[in-house]
């Protein structure tokens, strides 16, 4: 949205938002997924998927995230490079996955995590990893992002505190399958084509 904002004061032209989606073809909560082999075995599986390069990556919630929830198992699937300023025993490094691989460790984790710095980067983002998260029906914790607001499923936090103690406690059966079932359907590709043929349409 406020990228669209300047386009619209430098052109006067109002933009087309698509945001990002999800392929509910791959990801769907219906399939009865093998757990990876590669997934730790404990109560708390915490997950994210994406990038673990740039600026905007929180090691330091991390590192504190890990330390305040001893007994959960933080998983990270990225290109991991020895980017971490810490080692610790409850943080995982699963490297680089094929997409077709994520359903199933997101079908066998707890809760996703966002864990970025909220930036001018981050404010203006569409994190394609959200709708997958919520298609897998995975509660989901982040800062407070605007391109996020109002998301069901969706736990925004204004500190590393209250990320760490929900990272810790929300759960599947908090979630409003019906909301999250009808948000899904909004949010998937082929929804976003329907609406981008739409708009052409509506421009001819």
């Amino acid at each position: 949205p406020g990228l669209a904002d300047r386009l619209e004061a430098s052109s006067a032209r109002k933009p087309l938002v698509l945001p990002n989606a999800v392929n509910t073809r791959l990801f769907d909560p219906c399939v009865a997924y093998p757990r990876p082999a590669d997934l730790p075995e404990g109560q708390r599986i915490l997950v994210y998927v994406g990038a673990l390069w740039g600026e905007w990556f929180d090691w330091g919630l991390v590192g504190y995230l890990a330390d305040s929830n001893p007994d959960a198992h933080i998983v990270l699937i990225g290109d991991y490079r020895g980017q971490a300023p810490f080692q610790k025993g409850n943080v995982h490094f699963l490297g680089l996955k094929a997409q077709k691989e994520l359903p199933a460790y997101l079908a066998h984790s707890d809760a996703a995590l966002l864990p970025w710095k909220v930036t001018v980067i981050t404010q203006a983002t569409s994190p394609l990893k959200i709708y997958e998260y919520l298609a897998m029906r995975l509660p989901v914790v982040t800062p407070s992002l605007e391109p996020l607001r109002d998301m069901p499923g969706v736990f925004p936090c204004d500190s590393r505190e209250e990320f760490s103690r929900l990272a810790g406690s929300v759960a599947r059966h908090q979630l409003d399958e019906g909301e999250l079932a009808g948000f899904i359907q909004r949010h998937n590709w082929s929804s976003r084509v329907e609406e981008l043929l739409g708009y052409l349409d509506r421009k001819q």
